[in-house]
């Protein structure tokens, strides 16, 4: 087995199509190792068929790679929920806020986690610690628990604590925050002129509090930062990645990308592609998560860049560690 294959497989997140895995998908794995994986409604159609799911994705990540997956979905709460209703069914950021409990908080979120963790699912990609900026978009909107810093902080924190002692990884989103602009992701590459004093005094604010409560692992915006990097995005940013969010910010823990297919990537970088880029901007693990062949191929040309020296191997070996460790953290539950 190619090493550098099995160590580019575990930087990456990948989905599919369907209930049970795809043979596109088991193949892939075979193939690059794929080792972590992100499910959405169309692949949970009741409890019971979830259960074997993941166990059925866990069994080939241990059969293929030796090791753990991740197995990721994002359940919010409100109109963001990939679990049915059924199974579970949890207020949106905005009205968890407006019941000014933070205990209420903190026990919805440990219900989700609990929940998650009971059916075979062991990372949320939750809370949002954007700020909502009150321009009417509904891209953010009531996924933000308030349109302030302290809210946002306030709450935020609290779902981390819940989901943690609830036994799932957190992921505190999208980071340096999506909050200022209407414009969605999804479609088109939003730019945003805001200067570092006032990101420092507002939008970071909710992500240092994520940082200091314990989260386990940031995920990037794709928006552009002008006043931060004019060229690229959040996402293969190596001043918002390294030198704000690990030097500027201290964080230590995994950094792992929003999806790498959504427009503002995909049209301007190309999806595979932009999983080097953002190795080489610093972050830990890349979400491609509705083309697994996609993620394959992010898996070889990162082992390529790596075999020829095009990309740090210290930075490399640091982030196989970060992704071990939150791993290790959901085992030793």
């Amino acid at each position: 087995m190619n090493e550098l294959m099995l160590q580019s497989g575990q930087r990456l997140m990948t989905g599919f199509s369907g209930t049970t895995p795809p043979k596109e998908l088991i193949q892939t794995v075979k193939k690059y190792k794929i080792g972590n994986y992100i499910l959405f409604a169309e692949n949970i159609a009741s409890a019971r068929q979830l259960r074997q799911l993941c166990a059925a994705l866990r069994d080939m990540a241990i059969s293929e790679t030796g090791m753990e997956p991740l197995i990721s979905t994002d359940q919010e709460g409100g109109r963001v929920q990939r679990l049915p209703k059924d199974i579970i069914n949890t207020p949106s950021a905005r009205e968890i806020a407006a019941a000014n409990s933070i205990e209420n908080a903190y026990s919805i979120a440990r219900h989700i986690a609990e929940t998650l963790r009971e059916l075979g699912l062991n990372y949320d990609l939750a809370p949002v610690m954007d700020i909502d900026g009150n321009n009417g978009s509904t891209v953010i909107g009531d996924r933000s628990f308030g349109t302030d810093a302290e809210t946002v902080s306030r709450f935020g924190t609290a779902m981390i604590r819940g989901m943690r002692d609830g036994g799932v990884l957190t992921c505190a989103k999208h980071f340096p925050g999506h909050g200022g602009t209407g414009v969605d992701t999804h479609l088109s590459l939003p730019i945003i002129d805001t200067g570092m004093d006032e990101l420092a005094a507002t939008a970071l604010v909710p992500f240092e509090r994520a940082i200091e409560a314990g989260v386990g692992s940031i995920m990037t915006t794709h928006i552009v930062f002008s006043r931060l990097d004019k060229s690229y995005p959040a996402t293969l940013s190596r001043a918002v990645i390294d030198e704000l969010l690990r030097k500027g910010l201290s964080y230590s823990g995994m950094i792992i990308t929003d999806c790498l297919q959504m427009g503002a990537i995909a049209s301007h970088y190309g999806v595979s592609e932009a999983a080097l880029l953002s190795m080489k901007a610093g972050v830990d693990m890349f979400t491609i998560s509705h083309d697994c062949a996609a993620a394959g191929r992010a898996a070889l040309l990162i082992s390529q860049a790596l075999e020829r020296g095009e990309t740090s191997m210290a930075e490399h070996e640091t982030a196989l560690n970060r992704i071990a460790e939150a791993k290790r953290w959901l085992n030793t539950l």
